[in-house]
């Protein structure tokens, strides 16, 4: 096949779709922090932060259904071949609907081991437990959301990606206001809400998979049976994304856990500045998700000149991205506060750190996209190799920082965390270069 250049056209037509698709998730979170932050006590964005926390660690543990269903979704569009089109989606549509009805088995345990190791204070973990009771109901909801969205998005199928996830979390946003602020549910609102919004979500995307692929649902069946080589392939990549994200997770737990020994209200403060992080990430994610695509598609077709494009084009965009973030945090960033809460002390605990979300994009941009080109080949080892450096400096700077300056010394080791996951990915791009000039059919591992 011929060499395929990548226009910033392009680049861009599946980029701005994918950003717009993918920061509505972590506006979700900021509408929920937002509507039960302006109730009368710091408690109920206490009890949220540590119930998105727990659900997150169930839930991101397995993000890998998206990440590794967009990468073959990818590549089976660039071979062509229907078989790898029907197995890249129903192979992990089938495991993620076991382990979400897992969770809704094993709910009880989860919320005591959780309750224990997070020890919140007594009147947010009543919150905390009705946040997570109604919640985990949708955990297999959830879980086939990440394999049907990241399906569609190694498609290109950028249109049904964005209104499969904007409906969704506008129904979501529109449910918890109703719901919280003019009906008065509270906590319990915010949960039915996002709960409602799971299964439309689940709804469409399905609907857009069946518009999408041209093949018959015999296909998608047999599909299911996997070769030893299969498994094997699956689990590799899988395996490292998993330990990639447990890394992150534990960071999110920490940062946590730490803040909540320090009370409530800098707990409160420091969850709405990570909604603050969680946006400006997830924007980035959509730039790694376009990536991603194109990194699949030169595995596909081995056309090492896309390859090179992708890289060029994720830098260039980043870098760009990165600077607009940072003039409008730093113009805008310590207002934000006042959308998420009226309440004076968690006002004046955000305000005290919120310079540090000022300076996140061009931290952090770099390690947030470049992933995407990773895990879009195939090549997963190295974002699980730089994820756990990352964690590694994370808890060497709580060790030297947090005592000497408190909250300040969290969020600088949050920072260095986020340097980790960009600079020790730059070692391994020599892989992805040989996954794309390899001569054998694509396959998973690294």
């Amino acid at each position: 096949m011929a060499e395929t250049p990548l226009s910033h056209r392009d680049y861009l037509k599946i980029a701005l779709p994918f950003i717009a698709a993918t920061v509505t998730q972590p506006l979700l979170g900021a509408v929920d922090t937002a509507v039960v932050g302006h109730l009368d006590s710091p408690i109920y964005i206490g009890g949220v932060a540590i119930g998105t926390v727990i659900l997150n660690t169930l839930y991101w543990l397995f993000g890998f259904f998206r990440v590794s269903t967009t990468s073959q979704s990818a590549i089976a569009l660039g071979t062509g071949h229907g078989e790898d089109l029907a197995a890249s989606l129903a192979r992990p549509f089938c495991i993620a609907a076991g382990v979400g009805l897992l969770f809704i088995l094993l709910q009880a345990p989860i919320w005591h081991a959780a309750r224990a190791v997070m020890a919140p204070e007594p009147d947010v973990a009543e919150q905390t437990r009705i946040y997570f009771t109604i919640l985990i109901w949708g955990a297999p909801l959830v879980l086939l959301n990440y394999t049907v969205i990241g399906w569609l998005m190694g498609q290109a199928r950028t249109r049904a990606t964005l209104i499969t996830q904007v409906t969704g979390n506008v129904v979501n946003i529109i449910l918890d206001i109703a719901l919280v602020t003019y009906w008065g549910f509270g906590v319990a609102g915010v949960a039915a809400a996002s709960l409602a919004a799971q299964a439309l979500m689940l709804s469409l995307g399905l609907y857009f998979v069946s518009k999408t692929a041209d093949l018959p649902v015999a296909r998608f069946v047999a599909a299911v049976r996997m070769r030893k080589e299969d498994v094997r392939a699956i689990v590799s990549a899988n395996t490292d994304l998993l330990l990639r994200t447990v890394c992150l997770l534990t960071m999110f737990f920490l940062m946590t856990k730490v803040a909540a020994s320090m009370g409530t209200n800098v707990l409160a403060g420091n969850a709405v500045l990570l909604q603050v992080t969680f946006i400006v990430s997830y924007i980035f994610d959509g730039i790694a998700n376009a990536s991603s695509v194109f990194s699949g598609k030169s595995v596909g077709r081995r056309d090492g000149q896309l390859l090179r494009a992708t890289l060029r084009r994720t830098t260039q965009w980043t870098a760009s991205t990165a600077f607009f973030l940072t003039l409008i945090l730093w113009f805008g960033g310590e207002a934000v506060g006042t959308l998420f809460t009226d309440i004076p002390e968690v006002l004046a605990s955000y305000t005290e750190i919120h310079l540090w979300a000022v300076v996140f994009p061009l931290i952090a941009g770099f390690g947030l996209t470049f992933y995407g080109v990773f895990t879009g080949s195939g090549v997963t080892r190295p974002v699980r190799n730089a994820t756990f450096f990352a964690l590694v400096v994370f808890l060497i700077g709580l060790a030297l920082f947090v005592g000497p300056w408190g909250n300040h010394g969290l969020w600088l080791s949050f920072l260095i965390f986020y340097v980790g996951r960009g600079a020790f990915l730059v070692p391994y791009l020599g892989a992805v270069r040989r996954k794309v000039g390899s001569q054998g059919g694509p396959r998973l591992e690294t």
